[in-house]
């Protein structure tokens, strides 16, 4: 039986896939399957997996469901004790596994171990945009994650018995179906972040969230109802209740940027109205939310905008934990 079984849902990326596949098969950590679940696709993605002999690998097709339901089809197929997540357009670094195992290994309360991923372009050029983060409120992971996602999903590591507890992916999501799960797991299970890039994330003109199309509205839909679906529990903690507004303005935020980089300014300026009027201090917010813009169409594109935030990051924590 592998240790860790790296689940990697596939629709239509037959360009990038074997890129993805020989980043999970270099693994300095070599205990591994990899289960390659092609969600309906029309390209050649079948073809480039079957190209492989490793016997590590392997692939099982079904009708288009969505990304939530080919990851279900993968863990369920899974045989290792743990399992990570790989787009099939991104790139694993070779120690991945290796680093993140530990914790999971160590400590059985722990259901989530995740690092960090940078960003490269269609080409495989490297980006500075970063994704993952430590928790916003020490040691309050549930917290932190409904005030917004901090968990990079290519970097991660998860306790398969801890993800069949909580039900898998709701297949009901096109998309943040990743922060629906860590918002479940995080009711139950410790998470561990190690503070490491461990994975390459590939932006292009087909990423689900820069469509231009109405999947992008789904998917900002989708966010909102990931919070609905956690506000309308009847044990909500009441230090949660009472970041409720703050955690719907700060994906109306999102949603605002997504219209901006599209040159959509009316609906652009709707969704700043909503957030701003969910937004319990509004002579701050106005502050906020240009420093918003400013980070996502400048600061995160430069290496000095990127090492500037991570410090006054780094510095709001330690004030917090002080």
């Amino acid at each position: 039986m592998p240790r860790v079984s790296i689940l990697i849902p596939a629709y239509n990326r037959a360009n990038y896939l074997s890129e993805t596949l020989a980043s999970a098969l270099a693994q300095t950590l070599d205990d591994i399957e990899i289960i390659v679940v092609d969600d309906g696709s029309t390209d050649e993605t079948a073809r480039v997996v079957h190209a492989i002999s490793d016997v590590r690998v392997r692939y099982t097709y079904q009708e288009n469901r969505g990304v939530s339901a080919a990851l279900n089809t993968a863990w369920r197929a899974a045989s290792s004790e743990f399992v990570a997540i790989l787009g099939s357009d991104d790139v694993m670094l070779p120690e991945q596994i290796a680093t993140l195992l530990p914790p999971l290994e160590e400590d059985a309360r722990v259901g989530v171990v995740y690092a960090r991923a940078i960003g490269m372009d269609a080409q495989g050029a490297p980006l500075t945009q970063l994704s993952g983060a430590p928790e916003r409120f020490a040691g309050q992971t549930l917290l932190s994650l409904v005030y917004g996602d901090f968990v990079c999903p290519i970097a991660v590591l998860i306790r398969r018995a801890a993800l069949a507890e909580c039900g898998g992916y709701d297949e009901s999501l096109i998309g943040n179906e990743d922060w629906d799960l860590w918002i479940r797991l995080a009711r139950t299970y410790k998470f561990v972040y190690v503070p490491r890039v461990l994975a390459r994330y590939r932006y292009h003109s087909q990423n689900l969230t820069r469509t231009k199309s109405a999947r992008m509205e789904r998917l900002m839909q989708d966010r909102v109802r990931v919070l609905d679906k956690f506000f309308a529990q009847p044990d909500v903690p009441a230090e949660i209740l009472t970041i409720k507004p703050i955690a719907y303005r700060n994906v109306y935020m999102d949603w605002m940027i997504r219209y901006l980089e599209r040159g959509d300014f009316k609906n652009a300026y709707a969704k700043f109205q909503t957030a701003r009027a969910l937004s319990p201090a509004p002579l701050r917010f106005l502050p906020r939310a240009a420093a918003v813009v400013a980070y996502y169409f400048v600061l995160s594109k430069t290496h000095w905008g990127v090492r500037l935030v991570e410090a006054l990051t780094a510095r709001r924590r330690q004030r917090a934990s002080s």
